[in-house]
């Protein structure tokens, strides 16, 4: 109103007593503003249609793809999106140290697998901008296989598309059944958003959910599991202490379970200025779960997932020391398991693969398990997400921290 009012003033003719004189300045001043407008909202409006038809046939191609069970686009264009995602990690300081693990020994190419990998970190850094490039290759087990992560990340523009060229999928039942019913290979991390809320930089920890749904899909199509352990993934950013109710308001209200952190500098929220980081990719030894089980019982879940925890607990003796900061190592991997039950005691079964703790330090014990109350309140610290009743146990925990020379 102010625009036209200013308009009529300005086209506007000399005063006279006929009044089609000041229609006709009126008129003038409309139709100027009109010209001036219209363009403008015009071109909004086409872009605003081309975005939104540009999302709506991305969603149709992901949705495709998933119901089929199939990849997006070729194998080099995935490498291609790969590349981009690589370099721009490393300009930003976080690169892939080294790979090593006793599982690379015990593959069969002729086998599907269910890669699972610990421990998510705040934003899953080195699973997208580092590792990507093994689902597209089918590395290491020589089948492609893809990723499961969480359908709220394909709402996040470039993201989107890296994730949909690199193999990633929605973290979905029917996805998921989709693809393993069609003889594919998958990749999840058990702790998903839970884990990811509750992620510190000074405390490595491995969350399972109620259901222990990896080990029931595992079991229901006859996939051995290949656990991964990703070292220094936790240490790419720190923790802000006093902002968890931030980071629960934010889960709330947007479906991003990304806790308040900070990076490069000390500056808070740069997710994309992470701290310079070296990472240790860690294999550890396939979980066979023998020929599928239609409807698993409980017991075979149980049993199965008891002989995972022997894994990941004879990886984290073998590599913790080696490729943690000393004093993360110390503090141990805090298992823990969010419906209650009590964690599987480790069996240390083929312990004799286990690299015993550095000299002049208290070797590793069991742990100390929990059910509940305050034990389990204090896991939580910092505000994590943990439940109270969730059941907890520390392994490789020190008796007392490492020496000042190890630390130097």
């Amino acid at each position: 109103f102010a625009q036209v009012a200013a308009l009529d003033e300005r086209f506007r003719p000399p005063a006279t007593p006929c009044s089609q004189h000041t229609s006709e300045g009126v008129l003038g001043g409309v139709s100027a503003l009109r010209l001036r407008v219209m363009p403008s909202m015009r071109a909004k409006l086409i872009a605003a249609t081309l975005v939104a038809a540009y999302v709506k046939a991305r969603s149709a191609v992901l949705t495709r793809a998933e119901k089929a069970g199939t990849r997006i686009g070729s194998v080099s264009l995935g490498l291609f999106a790969w590349r981009l995602l690589f370099r721009f990690s490393t300009l930003m300081g976080v690169t892939l140290a080294s790979e090593s693990g006793e599982g690379l020994q015990h593959l069969d190419s002729g086998r599907r697998y269910l890669v699972v990998w610990h421990p998510h970190g705040f934003l899953a850094w080195s699973a997208l901008f580092i590792l990507s490039r093994f689902a597209v290759i089918g590395h290491p087990h020589g089948r492609e296989w893809f990723a499961m992560v969480a359908p709220v990340l394909f709402r996040i523009p470039i993201i989107s598309e890296a994730l949909m060229l690199v193999n990633a999928r929605s973290v979905n039942k029917d996805v998921v059944e989709s693809y393993l019913s069609k003889g594919k290979s998958i990749a999840l991390q058990p702790g998903g958003m839970r884990e990811q809320m509750a992620t510190r930089h000074d405390q490595e920890q491995a969350i399972f959910p109620a259901n222990l749904g990896f080990i029931r899909m595992a079991l229901k199509y006859g996939m051995d599991l290949l656990p991964a352990y990703i070292f220094n993934e936790n240490q790419t950013f720190k923790r802000m202490e006093g902002m968890d109710g931030v980071t629960q308001w934010i889960y709330d209200k947007t479906g991003f379970g990304v806790p308040m952190l900070s990076g490069r500098f000390g500056l808070p929220l740069c997710g994309l200025m992470p701290l310079t980081t070296k990472i240790h990719v860690r294999w550890g030894e396939p979980v066979l779960v023998g020929p599928p089980v239609e409807n698993p019982s409980d017991e075979q879940v149980e049993e199965v997932f008891g002989r995972y925890l022997d894994v990941l607990r004879l990886l984290w003796d073998a590599h913790a020391h080696e490729c943690l900061p000393p004093e993360v190592a110390a503090k141990g991997l805090k298992i823990v398991r969010l419906d209650g039950k009590p964690v599987p005691p480790f069996q240390r079964r083929a312990a004799e693969n286990a690299t015993p703790a550095p000299s002049g330090e208290v070797p590793p014990h069991i742990g100390h398990p929990t059910q509940g109350g305050a034990a389990a309140v204090g896991v939580a610290a910092g505000g994590s997400p943990i439940p109270a009743q969730a059941s907890v146990v520390t392994h490789g925990l020190l008796a007392k921290p490492p020496p000042l020379r190890s630390r130097l």
